[in-house]
């Protein structure tokens, strides 16, 4: 990347010299995407002028899904940012390097060393104590998150607030509908969130798309990222991910969460016997019960097999069908 070969102060200022000529009319020259880029910067330039903090940070969810991510917030007077790093110790090293560059302001006071610490774990409690918020008006939080897909980056808010029920009847009477065209599918369009509902021949199912890159993070994003979701098929909920309450995986799924490569080979020959679950006959893959088709990887899209046995009631509920679980060969 280019700013690897500039320090931050320097990319500091690039950026606001961006800012600055977001609104000249050499910014005409620019693609849209470059001057949505350059106003956003004009926009948090005007915003610390004010002595506003940032409303919004960058999250960068770059490691594949199952890997897991430390989220570090750093915030002071002048800005309020979150960025992620790969382990504990590479966030850890980013606090106690930000704490050496500002010793001075922590020198003097009773207990402190002349000079910062080696020890990134000892700089960082000097500077912002062991509770990360000793400092007036500078603090940090560290925490651990997984990623769960791959997503797109995108601005966030750093407090999520959902909108009240004035603002949430507006943003729905706001709901753009399409109808289907030579250039797509019909679709409807509410903050963002694009759903999707058509008629699939090829599978002959109707298909229920929820694609939420695009969600207006000013009113439905969370701070990682996602989208509080809940879906209803008739009366039943499949999907709950809201704040009030989600469905519980089922056990078959808390087992597969938990267990290692040979616990898992086991659980999946157990759960194909129990017809829990049931192998493609043409690719080997093992697919949920409720699959009517194979869901391996291959897209062989094999049928299931005529003979099944019923789910017990104490392992699949109605109210939360199994999900596509990825399975040994």
């Amino acid at each position: 990347m280019i700013t690897t070969t500039f320090s931050p102060p320097d990319v500091e200022r690039l950026v606001r010299i961006a800012g600055a000529l977001a609104d000249s009319p050499a910014a005409a020259d620019l693609s849209a995407p470059d001057r949505e880029l350059a106003a956003r910067a004009r926009t948090e330039i005007l915003a610390q002028a004010a002595g506003h903090l940032s409303p919004a940070h960058t999250a960068l969810l770059g490691p594949r899904p199952g890997e897991k991510v430390w989220l570090l917030r750093m915030w002071s007077s002048h800005e309020d940012s979150t960025v992620p790093y790969s382990t504990e110790a590479a966030a850890y090293a980013e606090l106690a390097s930000y704490a050496r560059g500002c010793w001075d302001n922590l020198y003097g006071e009773p207990g402190v060393p002349e000079h910062p610490p080696a020890d990134d774990t000892e700089a960082v409690e000097f500077y912002y104590g062991s509770d990360g918020n000793a400092r007036p008006n500078e603090g940090y939080e560290l925490y651990a998150a997984e990623v769960v897909r791959a997503r797109r980056s995108r601005f966030v808010p750093l407090n999520f607030d959902f909108p009240a029920a004035t603002e949430a009847e507006a943003l729905n009477r706001a709901t753009v509908f399409y109808a289907a065209d030579d250039d797509g599918l019909p679709c409807m369009e509410v903050v963002g969130v694009l759903v999707f509902a058509y008629l699939d021949h090829e599978d002959g199912v109707v298909q229920v798309s929820v694609h939420t890159d695009n969600a207006d993070a000013e009113h439905v994003v969370r701070p990682d990222g996602s989208v509080p979701l809940r879906v209803v098929v008739e009366d039943t909920v499949v999907l709950d991910d809201g704040p009030a309450r989600a469905p519980h995986p089922t056990v078959l799924e808390e087992l597969l969460a938990s267990a290692d490569a040979d616990q898992k080979a086991a659980i999946y020959a157990a759960a194909v016997t129990a017809g829990l679950m049931w192998r493609c006959p043409k690719c080997q893959w093992t697919n949920p019960h409720a699959a009517t088709r194979c869901e391996g990887p291959e897209n062989c899209r094999a049928s299931a097999p005529s003979a099944g046995s019923e789910l017990p009631a104490d392992l699949l509920s109605a109210s939360t069908p199994p999900r596509a679980l990825d399975g040994p060969r």
